[in-house]
């Protein structure tokens, strides 16, 4: 009863932004903020195991969520690392862990992590998993295939189920093929993925399904068209990506006004 939707009075206080809306009747600072989200973190951990226990997996899910939804508040209220304490860094620590075990879920809130002060300074604290948090927001299934061959004890130490970590990479990984082509081949994906062309439309449906990409198949030619794909980073090479592909598009645009004209003529 006390999960997200489960209509109990906890329940809805730990929903969407309703800590928040209770926040704005009081003249809180940071540190206030820091406090409330901190122990709504910690029961909804509490929530989430007990679930795990009784092999409720949806409800656990729900629950992680949840608690990774505060662990990011928690670190937005930090422009800095110089009020940071041992609190701070297991909290960053923790949203890493959290953004590397489900990166899909939360895909949009995640998209920000790297540029919070306190995970920005595990690169100093915790170098493998923030080079492995990296990996996740940007890499593609080799990187972290290289990353597990370097730091073989990694995802045990930290509780990271490995056949987790691979299924997320390869959906993460034909996200940013998505992103740099508008006609993949199945050959291309099965290639980047590391499998074989018979489940390329078992991914393809996945990555679907969760909402991470938008295409339409065609058998026949065995090639993906991407309608619409979630970017993962968005730098000069995107921008690259994007100018071309608005060149097209203003070339296209200008045939069809030509086209038009001379029919007028």
């Amino acid at each position: 009863t006390l999960l997200p939707g489960r209509k109990s009075t906890l329940g809805q206080l730990l929903e969407g932004n309703n800590l928040e809306r209770l926040l704005e009747g009081f003249d809180s600072n940071d540190g206030d903020k820091r406090a409330l989200y901190s122990v709504a973190a910690k029961v909804v951990a509490k929530v989430a195991q007990v679930c795990k226990d009784k092999n409720l997996d949806k409800e656990a899910t729900a629950a992680d969520s949840a608690k990774q939804k505060f662990l990011l508040k928690i670190l937005a209220t930090y422009s800095s690392t110089s009020d940071s304490n041992d609190e701070t860094r297991s909290a960053a620590k923790a949203a890493a862990i959290g953004a590397i075990c489900d990166p899909v879920t939360l895909f949009y809130e995640q998209r920000i992590i790297m540029s919070l002060p306190p995970v920005a300074d595990l690169k100093n604290s915790d170098k493998e998993i923030y080079a492995l948090l990296e990996i996740f927001q940007q890499g593609k299934l080799e990187d972290f295939q290289s990353f597990i061959k370097s730091n073989p004890n990694t995802l045990s130490n930290n509780n990271i189920s490995e056949e987790d970590a691979i299924r997320h990479m390869r959906l993460l990984s034909l996200c940013s093929l998505a992103t740099e082509h508008e006609e993949i081949p199945y050959a291309a994906i099965a290639s980047t993925l590391q499998v074989d062309t018979s489940v390329v439309e078992v991914w393809v449906i996945d990555a679907v399904s969760s909402g991470l990409l938008s295409a339409k198949m065609d058998q026949l030619q065995q090639v993906v068209m991407v309608e619409r794909c979630v970017v993962r980073r968005f730098g000069i090479e995107q921008w690259k990506i994007l100018q071309d592909r608005l060149n097209v598009w203003k070339t296209n645009v200008k045939s069809v006004l030509d086209g038009l004209k001379q029919t007028q003529a």
